[in-house]
C-alpha cells in the first residue's frame, strides 16, 4: 500500500512516516517507479514504535532494534536488554510518582474545607 493509505490504517502521519525512514526505523520497500510500499505487517512493526518512544526510548535505540521488532520467532537481542530493563525501571518509578501524586490530590480533595496541613 502507498504512504496515504498506510498512514490512514495506522493512525501515523505522512510526515512521521518519512521521518521514522529517514531515521533509519522504517524501510518500505519501493516500486519501479520509487513510490514507498508498505505491507499489511508493518502497520503493527510502526505502532510498537510510536509505543517505546512513548515509553521513553529515544529514536536512534529503537533504530538499533528495528529487527527485533518484527513478528518473526527469534531469539531477542540481548544487546538491547539492558536499556530495555532501565526503561522499564523508570517507568515503574514514574508510576510510583504519580500514585503518590494521585493520593495527595486524592486527601486534599477530602480535606477541602478544612486547613491542610503537611
Amino acid at each position: 500500500m502507498r504512504i496515504g493509505e498506510f498512514a490512514k490504517q495506522s493512525g501515523i502521519s505522512v510526515r512521521m512516516l518519512r521521518f521514522y525512514e529517514s531515521a533509519g526505523i522504517l524501510v518500505p520497500a519501493r516500486t519501479p517507479g520509487g513510490y514507498r510500499e508498505y505491507r499489511e505487517q508493518d502497520i503493527a512493526f510502526v505502532r510498537k514504535v510510536v509505543l517505546l518512544n512513548r515509553a521513553g526510548l529515544a529514536l536512534k535505540d529503537i533504530a538499533l532494534m528495528r529487527d527485533c521488532l518484527n513478528d518473526e520467532p527469534q531469539n531477542f537481542c540481548p544487546a538491547l536488554r539492558g536499556k530495555l530493563a532501565n526503561t522499564l525501571a523508570h517507568i515503574g518509578s514514574q508510576i510510583k510518582s504519580l500514585h503518590q501524586s494521585e493520593q495527595l490530590l486524592a486527601s486534599l480533595l477530602a480535606a477541602e474545607g478544612e486547613k491542610w496541613r503537611e
